[in-house]
């Protein structure tokens, strides 16, 4: 039985399209209403519980693209998405997670804004990542 590594890479490209738009415009902003008294408490199980979604879908995320990079001869289709993942991974480890290290001591709204503003980044690339894919990738 042969795995189709396209079908599989648009198809989590988009799971994670939906879930960093939720992310964007509902959980990040929602930040600023909890409690200083308890934002340690829900920042604490807010990464706990999106790590366990997130993580796994980014690393096939970007097993999937180097592959078909790698398949496709290095074809333009195929890396600039790869580009983006690269893109998306430097933002997360450069700017989201420190933010969210600074979080986990105590509420800050600034930092909280921060977040929001710069998480524009990932949901701009998974987004015009996932429309690339449905656009010049087959199915």
């Amino acid at each position: 039985m042969e795995i189709d590594l396209d079908y599989w890479n648009h198809a989590i490209s988009w799971g994670l399209f939906v879930l960093i738009w939720v992310v964007q415009l509902v959980h990040y902003p929602s930040f600023q209403f909890i409690d200083k008294e308890r934002f340690v408490e829900f920042h604490t199980h807010h990464t706990r519980s999106i790590s366990f979604i997130v993580l796994p879908l980014m690393l096939l995320e970007l097993g999937l693209a180097a592959i078909l990079v790698l398949q496709h001869g290095f074809h333009w289709n195929y890396l600039v998405p790869l580009i983006m993942v690269l893109l998306i991974w430097a933002s997360t480890f450069l700017i989201q997670v420190p933010d969210h290290n600074r979080l986990a001591t105590g509420k800050d709204i600034q930092i909280a804004a921060r977040l929001v503003q710069t998480n524009w980044i990932r949901t701009i690339l998974w987004t015009v990542k996932a429309g690339w894919l449905w656009l010049f990738t087959p199915l």
